[in-house]
This record gives C-alpha cells, sequence and structure tokens, in this order.
C-alpha cells in the first residue's frame, strides 16, 4: 500500500467520480484507475461500485476511507513539524469562517497579521458551520471559526467568544422609539426574519421561543447577515442577530435594541482537528482572532 495510492482513494472517495478526482490529483485518469485497481487486488476488497460515471464507496471502501485520512495527516503532521521553524511565521494557513463572522473579525485579523507576518498569507474559505466542520475532519481547513455543538468526531473546540444576541427593527418600527431592553413578550406578534446560517443560532432562536410557549412566525429564512437586514430594513419583519452584526458601514436604518434574556448569547469556537498538527501559522491565526475577540467582548 503506497501513499499516493491512498491519495488517489480518498480523491475518488470525495468527488464520487474517477475522471474528476485525476484531475484534481493532476495524474491521467487510466493512471488513477490502474493505481485503485492495484490497491483493490493488494486488499483482497473492491472499494468502488462503479456505477456508471459514478463511484460509491463500498464497505470496505467506507472502512478504509477514515483509516486512510488518520495515516495521511500522521505523515502530513510528521512532514510539518520537522520542515517548519517555530521562529519562521510563514506560508499559508488555510481557515474557514461563518458568514456571520467573516466582516467583523476577519478584516481586522488581515490587518494585523499584514503588519506582524507579511510572510504569512491567510486563506480565508466562506462556508456553512457544517460545511467547515466537515472540511476541518477532512483535513482540507487548519481552523474554523464557528458555533458548535460538541457533536463532531475528533474535532477540539476553543471558545473565543460569548457575545449578546440583539433585536433588530426597521426605524420605523414601534420598538425603535419605545424601549433600550425589550423581552419576547415585546415582539413574539411580529413577523421574524431568522438567519438560518447557522443550525446552532437558528436552534437557540426557536429554543427562546418554545420555552416561553410561542410560536414564531417565520417570514424569511436568510443564509447572509446583509440579507436579514435588507429585511428589516424593508420592514418585512424583526430580526434576533449577533451583536457584532451592528458593526456595519452600510446604508441601513436599523435600530438594535438588547435582549433581556440572559439565554440570548451565542458562543463561537476556533475549530481545530484532534489529530492533526497545528503549524505556527494556524496557531497565530487564533491568537490574533482571539486578541480581536477580546475587543468584541468589550474588554479594551
Amino acid at each position: 500500500m503506497e501513499l499516493h495510492q491512498l491519495r488517489y482513494f480518498l480523491a475518488v472517495a470525495e468527488a464520487g467520480n474517477f475522471t474528476r478526482a485525476a484531475e484534481k490529483c493532476f495524474v491521467s485518469q487510466p493512471s488513477l484507475s490502474a493505481q485503485i485497481i492495484k490497491l483493490e487486488g493488494e486488499l483482497g476488497q473492491k472499494l468502488f461500485n462503479r456505477l456508471g460515471r459514478r463511484a460509491e464507496l463500498t464497505r470496505a471502501g467506507t472502512f478504509l476511507e477514515s483509516r486512510a485520512r488518520t495515516i495521511l495527516m500522521e505523515v502530513e503532521n510528521a512532514e510539518r513539524q520537522i520542515k517548519e521553524n517555530e521562529e519562521d511565521i510563514r506560508g499559508i494557513v488555510k481557515v474557514g469562517v461563518t458568514p456571520s463572522v467573516t466582516p467583523y473579525l476577519i478584516p481586522p485579523v488581515i490587518r494585523m497579521c499584514r503588519e506582524r507576518y507579511p510572510n504569512l498569507e491567510i486563506n480565508i474559505q466562506e462556508n456553512l458551520r457544517r460545511r467547515l466542520i466537515d472540511e476541518v475532519q477532512q483535513g482540507h481547513l487548519e481552523v474554523a471559526i464557528s458555533s458548535y455543538t460538541g457533536d463532531a468526531a475528533n474535532i477540539d473546540a476553543e471558545p473565543i467568544l460569548q457575545e449578546d444576541l440583539v433585536l433588530a427593527v426597521s426605524k420605523t418600527h414601534r420598538l425603535a422609539t419605545q424601549k433600550s431592553k425589550v423581552s419576547i413578550e415585546d415582539f413574539k406578534d411580529e413577523p421574524l426574519v431568522l438567519l438560518g446560517e447557522s443550525a446552532t443560532l437558528g436552534d437557540k432562536v426557536f429554543d427562546f421561543f418554545d420555552k416561553m410557549n410561542i410560536e414564531p412566525k417565520v417570514v424569511a429564512l436568510c443564509s447572509q447577515v446583509r440579507s436579514v437586514k435588507e429585511m428589516v430594513n424593508l420592514g418585512l419583519g424583526v430580526a434576533i442577530l449577533p451583536a457584532m452584526a451592528k458593526e456595519e458601514h452600510l446604508p441601513f436604518e436599523i435600530v438594535y435594541r438588547s435582549l433581556v434574556s440572559e439565554r440570548m448569547k451565542r458562543l463561537l469556537f476556533a475549530l481545530t482537528h484532534s489529530r492533526r498538527y497545528l503549524s505556527p501559522g494556524a496557531r497565530v491565526f487564533v491568537d490574533l482572532i482571539r486578541e480581536v475577540a477580546y475587543a468584541y467582548d468589550g474588554n479594551e
């Protein structure tokens, strides 16, 4: 069993297609197929069901997949730990961030990184929480910044920020001038625009309403903070957003009100693979985002 065979095997498993996997690995399709066939011969088991253009893992293939990832990750860990100088912060760090975090925490982190570590490049992937966790588990990302429910294998979660959730209303809404703090009783009958990019945030909002025995009137489900603000700005409904979403320089005429309930907070984590060597650059990124988050937490 060769390392390149395992890399080809995982490429096919991820792509579900031999041709796309060959393109990803920069080899010809016949060459890749020959190596997979050779690997199957060595193991005495068929690893893929060839269904036309689709390739699906067999039971043996599923068994091998997680072990192949572990093997290749350990090889990568050894290579990087030997080659990298802890004092020399350089190279590329691949990190993932959820859309409700990117506009607020990432720009200052990148500015600080450019000033302090000019030879370090931060490569950002913005995606939904579940997809980011998958990418960390598969070794494609070193760090992800997201909410977390503790439901994923091989994930270490370091808390970096706890922030309040706030109610966003249009400037013409009755709550825009009436109160600085509001309770659910003040808006329980209002149409609700929900930020659904993170299942944990959506679940928290629904749980909040459920504990009060109130059925929320959801009129829009958005994946981007800006989309939520557009809907609120138009008067379509009110929204519950992370407090950092107030930091915006776009022309929205929105008023934010604090929520009385102490339960309406969210916790953000730095997510890493528990068995992956974290490069010096990745550790620097976590330190920088913790520094920026500390300011957001009102501790400047």
